[in-house]
């Protein structure tokens, strides 16, 4: 059985590899409003899906190539050889406002924690996830990047104090913050936590975060005027940067990594990840890790009866009932579940993976969320 690993602590001795582009890319567009058609050739870096959200980020093609399929979830890019690329945007020359925000918009970040000032910014500096280095491995090796983008950000933000959230023991630091050291163990990277660790308060009005990982690409706009079209993912202990919509059997086939009938393969972290459904899925914005879970080595998610136990309301972070959120989304109970304080969720999965019976209880939360933002009856989820 596989031991549950809740140490953040990694080692970033190597570099970031790069992979080879693969011959396809399958990008997620669920829930974004798409700006190509079936047949239609793109350049690398073209905007080809935009999101409804107000703060969303635009979705870029990160290889030019030709749209082979079209759907309501996907679109795949056959990749044509050709170096075709959009032309970047002068972002250095541009001052803080409106502008700036709806071009780093359309160069693919989102810019909600962008839109307005704060006294208190705090950047978290931490490895999102255990068995996931790409937070130290940017602190490492991309330090005038990320001070590029920090630089950016406070132009927008304005704040009084900038903190760097970091781990005990870590020598990391970005010019102009001061360090506050947290113990590398989930679920203190989660956002919400180090904002408490750094104020003393919970959900401070006066506090906007970003990620080590927000920073880079941040400056990496500002460096290129190109948009994002990569994440920095750990696989199997390395990092690798890899384009968005790169299928999951592409890696596997660059690493020769063997998937065996009824192992599981987890996009992003061992807690917050999902399960892929096809090895023909893409990688996505966010994804920060690939986990190979061998059959049999942990128990697998079960649609059981909730039996009270209670394990899943001791280990909350956020100090809630995720066996009651559980059962309002089981039977599309949406508006009690916001009652029961569904969107003071942080979604750590501690409650799915201390549950006595196994029930999905981190995706049944997700789906109340989706539900009642599709809907429109809460801004919140």
């Amino acid at each position: 059985m596989l031991k549950i690993h809740y140490s953040l602590e990694s080692d970033v001795q190597k570099t970031v590899s790069e992979f080879t582009a693969p011959s396809e890319l399958n990008i997620q567009v669920r829930n974004k409003i798409l700006k190509i058609k079936k047949g239609q050739k793109v350049a690398a870096g073209e905007l080809i899906a935009e999101r409804p959200a107000k703060f969303g980020a635009a979705c870029h093609a990160a290889i030019s190539g030709k749209a082979t399929k079209v759907n309501y979830h996907h679109l795949t890019i056959q990749y044509d050889g050709a170096e075709d690329a959009a032309q970047p945007v002068d972002v250095k020359s541009m001052g803080p406002g409106k502008d700036l925000l709806r071009t780093l918009q359309g160069l693919g970040m989102n810019v909600a924690a962008l839109s307005s000032r704060a006294d208190n910014l705090v950047i978290n500096g931490l490895n999102p996830e255990p068995g996931i280095s790409v937070a130290e491995q940017l602190l490492k090796d991309e330090r005038e990047t990320l001070e590029a983008g920090l630089r950016l950000a406070e132009s927008l933000i304005t704040p009084v104090h900038t903190y760097l959230a970091v781990a005990e023991g870590s020598s990391y630091e970005l010019a102009g913050t001061g360090r506050v050291f947290v113990k590398p163990k989930y679920p203190n990277s989660l956002d919400a936590l180090v904002v408490k660790k750094v104020t003393g308060k919970e959900f401070p009005d006066d506090t906007k975060v970003l990620s080590v990982m927000d920073l880079y690409n941040l400056g990496r706009v500002l460096e290129t005027g190109m948009p994002v079209t990569d994440t920095i993912m750990t696989i199997g202990g390395n990092n690798y940067r890899v384009l968005f919509g790169t299928p999951i059997r592409h890696i596997c086939n660059e690493l020769d990594i063997e998937i065996k009938s009824g192992d599981k393969v987890v996009l992003d972290g061992p807690f917050r990840g999902e399960a892929v459904y096809s090895l023909d899925e893409g990688v996505k914005k966010g994804d920060y890790g690939l986990f190979i879970i061998s059959a049999g080595e942990f128990p697998s998610i079960e649609d059981a009866t909730c039996i009270n136990c209670g394990e899943c309301v001791l280990s909350c972070p956020a100090r809630l009932q995720p066996n009651m959120l559980s059962r309002f989304a089981e039977y599309e109970m949406f508006d009690k579940a916001e009652k029961f304080h569904l969107n003071s969720c942080f979604e750590c999965g501690l409650c799915s993976f201390n549950c006595t019976v196994r029930r999905p209880i981190l995706q049944y939360i997700r789906f109340a969320k989706e539900q009642l933002r599709a809907s429109g009856q809460s801004e919140k989820a």
